[in-house]
């Protein structure tokens, strides 16, 4: 029985193409929220809130560029920005700009103050939060993603854990993008739609994968051409519909999607699940199941009321 239940939880933790979806859905409303209360890009967004972690000491550009997996180049356009807005300044190594110490204002703290609200607010609109299960599942999920990446001193902790989880996610699927590129040279939406033509093991309609994906019909297409020309996938017609269009994984193309289903594995146990605990791993993988099963339902529901607007064919 201990054995059935561990390998339950095991396929709990796997990242499938459902699980990406829900990722990606979870990402996207980050964004979004962050969007609707601020100019400031992810990659801005993400260094201000480094610089909020460090309110006391300050950070040199040099160490954030570590924590946040930046190249130097960009985490001194990021500070320019932000030191333009009033929302960071920067002071002493005038030789090396390197080793400037960068600090976070009071407006700066006051936007990211602002701009955790609007995240919230959007993961609240994505999640089915009316019945109390769910929205614990989401403030526990939230705060897991938070934990990925070190937390911050004080009371930001707890205060303003849906930014910590914004730059979680960021950092998460930046480092599922170079795996991907390193192990088998393809795109992270190459991958996941092999991944699923793999998971099926038969063909699907490009509008099909657009919808199980999550993904728009055009991003889809792209992917397929670029597997086509990596001879993973062949595109495929129906006789009965010549507007259908249909891919299917070849060989050479479900022999690459287990690297890739091996590579996602290996840096969700390293990246992802080994920087939390065993209840922030179960409320991560809940709340994205919940992501999903709402979404559904949600789909469902406009297919019954789309039904009854059918009229009779003259």
């Amino acid at each position: 029985m201990a054995t059935a239940a561990g390998a339950h939880d095991e396929d709990d933790l796997k990242l499938d193409s459902t699980f990406f979806v829900a990722f990606d859905l979870t990402h996207r409303a980050l964004k979004s929220g962050l969007a609707q209360a601020s100019d400031l890009s992810v990659t801005q967004y993400r260094v201000l809130v480094k610089l909020l972690a460090a309110r006391t000491t300050g950070a040199t550009q040099s160490s954030l560029g570590k924590l946040l997996a930046l190249k130097p180049n960009v985490v001194t356009q990021a500070m320019n920005v932000l030191v333009d807005a009033g929302f960071a300044t920067r002071s002493g190594g005038k030789a090396d700009a390197r080793v400037r110490t960068a600090r976070i204002t009071e407006a700066g703290v006051r936007h990211v103050a602002e701009a955790n609200e609007a995240i919230v607010e959007r993961l609240y609109a994505l999640f089915p939060t009316e019945d109390a299960v769910h929205r614990a599942i989401l403030e526990a999920s939230i705060a897991a993603g938070a934990s990925i990446d070190p937390p911050l001193g004080g009371d930001a902790s707890s205060r303003y854990a849906a930014s910590r989880a914004l730059v979680s996610l960021e950092l998460v699927k930046r480092g599922m993008e170079d795996a991907l590129r390193t192990a088998c040279g393809a795109s992270l939406s190459e991958c996941r739609v092999l991944q699923r033509l793999g998971e099926v093991n038969e063909p699907l309609r490009i509008g099909d994968l657009a919808t199980q994906l999550q993904m728009t019909p055009v991003a889809i297409a792209r992917a397929v051409d670029g597997l086509v020309g990596h001879a993973w996938a062949q595109r495929l017609a129906s006789p009965h519909d010549r507007k259908a269009v249909f891919a299917a994984a070849t060989p050479q193309g479900l022999r690459q999607q287990k690297i890739i289903v091996r590579t996602i594995d290996l840096l969700a146990r390293t990246q992802l699940w080994s920087r939390l605990d065993d209840h922030q791993r179960r409320a991560l993988a809940r709340a994205w199941r919940v992501v999903i099963a709402d979404m559904q339902a949600r789909k469902e529901a406009e297919r019954k009321a789309a039904l009854g607007l059918l009229q009779p064919l003259e």
